[in-house]
């Protein structure tokens, strides 16, 4: 009597794709939850700038990130949801209002500036107690030399294409003699926005999220969820808020990739800090 040998089933490759996909998209939910719903820079949906809600966000990732990383096979999501925390504790710190260095009376590009630097003073300290709180280094939201030298020449580079061309658009539109009394505080206010922006959207996720879903999918996540969140942003860019947020989803794709490539922040900061000089001058023709 011959016994039929049956090799074991295999798994089909198909099944990886479809987890892959599955917590792609519930990376995207999370992100969405945080960063359009909590968005605080427009009042779309009940829960832009909802104090209430932000607590409960962040209640519930810390939670979830609790929960998950008791669980040896399931740490590495656990690690993920923490990010989460981390960036839904930031809209926290930030809806307190406990840092205001700008005031109405205050000549319009200074209190820009300044009111995005009680931003970064709310936001940044959370970003960077709560990862290193979490048991994770800075080096770990890429806050760290890496290749700085390929990263500084990147940053560099288009820092001072965008800053050319942002400057002569300024120079087109107004009188020279009131822009450059604005300069110091349009530099304090990119490097500012461009820092934090960098680890909310991006430093705190990117390795977290690469574990899970690989390179592409992390860059692709982050860099949805980026410019998702402009869309509704309301300052003017032509070609109205779609064409805006797919603008700054190519921008974070781009500067994703070279977190990445570099291990640094440096690079992006600047290629950040560049691209926002563009997107201010309607902000000062407006002022």
């Amino acid at each position: 009597m011959m016994i039929e040998y049956r090799s074991p089933t295999a798994v089909s490759p198909l099944s990886g794709k479809a987890k892959t996909i599955a917590v792609a998209i519930c990376l995207l939910l999370g992100g969405t939850a945080v960063f359009i719903c909590g968005n605080p820079y427009y009042r779309v949906f009940a829960t832009n700038w909802n104090q209430t809600y932000y607590i409960a966000l962040a209640a519930t990732f810390l939670v979830g990130a609790f929960i998950l990383r008791r669980n040896h096979s399931l740490a590495r999501y656990g690690t993920a949801v923490n990010a989460l925390f981390i960036a839904a504790a930031a809209l926290v710190s930030l809806k307190t209002g406990l840092i205001r260095l700008h005031h109405s009376s205050m000549p319009p590009m200074q209190n820009l500036a300044l009111d995005k630097l009680s931003q970064f003073m709310l936001i940044t300290p959370i970003l960077l107690g709560l990862t290193w709180l979490a048991g994770d280094n800075w080096a770990s939201i890429f806050i760290k030399l890496g290749n700085w030298k390929r990263s500084l020449r990147f940053g560099l580079l288009w820092f001072f294409i965008f800053a050319a061309v942002g400057l002569a658009i300024q120079l087109w539109a107004m009188d020279a003699a009131s822009i450059w009394p604005t300069v110091p505080y349009q530099l304090l206010y990119i490097f500012a926005n461009a820092t934090m922006e960098e680890l909310w959207f991006r430093g705190i996720f990117l390795r977290k999220y690469a574990v899970l879903i690989g390179r592409t999918g992390a860059i692709l996540v982050t860099a949805v969820i980026f410019g998702a969140s402009h869309i509704s942003a309301t300052y003017y860019f032509p070609g109205g808020g779609v064409i805006f947020g797919l603008v700054v989803f190519a921008l974070g794709v781009v500067g994703a990739h070279a977190m990445l490539k570099d291990d640094s922040l440096i690079g992006p900061i600047l290629f950040h800090a560049g691209y926002d000089i563009m997107i201010i001058v309607p902000v000062i023709n407006s002022m």
